[in-house]
């Protein structure tokens, strides 16, 4: 049986190039009605509406979808 290691803990180093940055919560004020998206799971479509938990995208004959802020693989064209 292979075990692994405990995780590292504790404060990053002041000279580390990985230097942990304050949490920015997702957001969707990038987006507007009319732009063009892209969904890796459903392929592309046009955003309907907008809001500051999710926006909503009419992927055509996919159906329309509510998108979460910061969802993986969501993206404007």
């Amino acid at each position: 049986m292979m075990r692994s290691r405990p995780r590292a803990t504790g404060r990053a180093l002041t000279t580390s190039p990985f230097v942990r940055e304050a949490y920015v919560p997702p957001s969707t004020a990038d987006f507007q009605v009319g732009d063009r998206v892209t969904l890796d799971s459903r392929g592309m479509g046009r955003v309907i509406e907008v809001t500051e938990e999710y926006v909503v995208v009419d992927f055509g004959t996919g159906g329309r979808g509510c998108v979460p802020a910061g969802a993986k693989g969501f993206s404007r064209l």
